[in-house]
C-alpha cells in the first residue's frame, strides 16, 4: 500500500510540473497596452514555455485577472521603466490576439 501512495505521490508532483514552470530572467523589451490586455515582449525572445507557438511574449488579459490586473500591469510597466529583469511563473497556453498560443502567465515578479 505504501508504494501505491508513493507512486500516487510521484504522478502528483511530476504532471503539476509538467504543466507549470517558471519563466527563468526575461529582460523587457516593450509593455503595449489596450483596454483588454497588455502584453510583456520579451528581449531574450524565448518566455520558455514549450508548446506554445509564439514564446516571444506573455499577454494579461483584464477577465484572467478581475482583481489583480491593475497590480499585474503596475508591476510589468515599474519593471520596464527602471530596466528591471522580472520573472514570470507560466501554466500552459492560451491563444493570443494574433492567432498564434502564447504562454500563460499567473505571476510577474521584478528582480
Amino acid at each position: 500500500m505504501k508504494i501505491i501512495h508513493a507512486l500516487f505521490l510521484l504522478l502528483i508532483l511530476t504532471s503539476s510540473r509538467a504543466h507549470s514552470a517558471g519563466s527563468g530572467e526575461i529582460d523587457i523589451l516593450r509593455v503595449e497596452v489596450t483596454d483588454r490586455y497588455f502584453t510583456v515582449y520579451s528581449a531574450n525572445e524565448n518566455i520558455g514555455t514549450e508548446g506554445c507557438q509564439d514564446q516571444g511574449k506573455v499577454v494579461f488579459w483584464r477577465d484572467d485577472f478581475t482583481t489583480g490586473y491593475d497590480s499585474m500591469l503596475s508591476a510589468g510597466l515599474a519593471a520596464h521603466m527602471v530596466n528591471k529583469k522580472i520573472t514570470l511563473w507560466l501554466n500552459g497556453c492560451k491563444a493570443g490576439p494574433w492567432g498564434k498560443t502564447l504562454p500563460i502567465a499567473a505571476s510577474i515578479v521584478i528582480l
